[in-house]
């Protein structure tokens, strides 16, 4: 990652600022997801997939464990001047009693997927994000919407996916390199499918 990874100085501690997705791909998954209205991050961390996306819905709420990250991602959205239009939670995102009050037409899942304290080294299945990316999909599923957008590593594969449902999955490459994926589940999606998609960053 280089300077251009966000366009403004933004508040958060230097993991969650390694962790966070460039400001760039924010704003492409914010366009391919502007024809739902709401929307909810589960693991905001810092706020930075929300800012975009509320640059293009109506309302987008972000829920994260880490009361910290909470409040940066609450002077972010004022930075970006998006406070009107989102709500950051602390709270446990496999918390039903919490998902259940979310109004969201889409749901982005974007668990921590490092392995152990090595933030380049990621895990290789499903049950070892923290929190686990396969039960975070599962209740939200049940309790907010069947439209599913996950950011996985690079590792995951269909065969991995393929538990959970079909989906198309997105690469994100730079540098030459797929650096991450997006997985989109959604009921009309019928079989998998791939795309890359290419930026600078």
């Amino acid at each position: 990652m280089n300077e251009n990874k966000f366009s403004k100085e933004i508040y958060g501690d230097a993991d969650g600022i390694y962790m966070s997705c460039p400001e760039v791909i924010s704003k492409h998954l914010a366009k391919r997801l502007s024809e739902y209205k709401t929307g909810v991050e589960l693991c905001c961390a810092l706020g930075m997939t929300v800012i975009q996306l509320a640059k293009k819905l109506d309302y987008v709420y972000g829920i994260d464990m880490d009361e910290e990250r909470i409040v940066s991602a609450k002077k972010n959205a004022q930075l970006y001047g998006v406070q009107n239009r989102t709500e950051f939670i602390q709270g446990n995102v496999l918390d039903e009693n919490l998902l259940q009050n979310i109004q969201a037409e889409v749901a982005i899942l974007d668990p921590d997927w490092s392995a152990g304290s090595n933030k380049k080294e990621h895990v290789m299945n499903l049950e070892m994000t923290q929190p686990s990316i396969k039960e975070m999909f599962y209740k939200a599923k049940e309790n907010i919407t069947h439209n599913l957008v996950l950011r996985i590593p690079n590792t995951f594969t269909f065969d991995i996916l393929n538990v959970l449902g079909k989906c198309e999955i997105e690469n994100i490459i730079w540098d030459n390199r797929i650096r991450f994926k997006y997985a989109f589940f959604a009921d009309d999606i019928l079989e998998n499918r791939e795309t890359n998609s290419y930026f600078i960053i």
